[in-house]
Formats: C-alpha cells, sequence, structure tokens
C-alpha cells in the first residue's frame, strides 16, 4: 500500500515539530559551573548573572505587604449589621432586599461585602453580610433581628 502525498506531507510536519522540540529541550540545559551543577546556588545569588549590566534584581522586603487584613473585613462586616439600607457605601452590593433576589455577577473580589436587607420598623437593614476572603466567603448575620 502506498501513502498519499497528504498523509506524507503530515509526517514531514510531524517529524518537523520533533524535531524543533527536540531542539528547544536541548537548548534549556544549565550553564551551571560544575560545583553547581548539584542544585545547590550561591550565597545571595539573585536572577541575574554578575557583571550583567542591563539585569536588575528585584528584592521582595516583606511579601505579605499590602495583603488583605481579612480580619477587619470581618469586623467591618459585622458593623453593617442593623444598618439602614439608605447608609450603605455605593460599594456594597445587595443579594437580597426583602423577598426580591438581585442578579450578582460571580466574580470574586477579596474584601467585598454583599448584604441582604429586611424591613424591620418600616425599613430596610442589613441582616446579613457575606464578605470575600482569600480563603473563601464568611457570612455574619443578626440573629437577634430575624
Amino acid at each position: 500500500m502506498y501513502a498519499t502525498a497528504s498523509a506524507v506531507r503530515q509526517w514531514r510536519i510531524r517529524i518537523a515539530v520533533l524535531a524543533a522540540t527536540a531542539l528547544i529541550v536541548a537548548a534549556c540545559g544549565t550553564d551551571a559551573p560544575e560545583d553547581e551543577a548539584d542544585g545547590s546556588t550561591p550565597p545571595a545569588a539573585g536572577m541575574c548573572a554578575e557583571d550583567t549590566p542591563d539585569c536588575v534584581d528585584v528584592v521582595i522586603e516583606d511579601p505579605v505587604e499590602g495583603a488583605p487584613d481579612e480580619a477587619a473585613d470581618v469586623a467591618a462586616a459585622e458593623e453593617l449589621l442593623g444598618t439602614p439600607e439608605e447608609a450603605l457605601d455605593a460599594d456594597v452590593r445587595i443579594a437580597r432586599r426583602g423577598e426580591e433576589q438581585f442578579a450578582l455577577t460571580e466574580d470574586y473580589v477579596i474584601g467585598r461585602q454583599t448584604v441582604e436587607l429586611d424591613e424591620i420598623d418600616g425599613q430596610f437593614v442589613v441582616t446579613s453580610v457575606t464578605v470575600e476572603l482569600t480563603d473563601g466567603p464568611v457570612t455574619v448575620t443578626d440573629a437577634e433581628q430575624n
């Protein structure tokens, strides 16, 4: 049985891709000196090779600086309980107002607060707050107001 021209062309393409992949993998070898070939790195080694003028090592002093203060986020959520609807900031999402459910986006924003409102004494107030945290959302409620 003879191979068709398109089958031969496909095999040539596959061989070319395989050869290119082999060259790329071979080029990813290490330039480490013999004493560093065991995977150890010299003390205080950065990403830049020594005497490389166009390379700047970035040193991260405190990798958690600027991380969200999740305890403060939960405390702020607890403070919202009992707040009237009119006093809510514009960035607080309302998921439910009485029996009316609102459509919400499914994106996850660390620190975002989503509230549920119930009518108490003729006005809608916050009875549940869900705050989005790095390990998952936390919901705080005021059982006395429900």
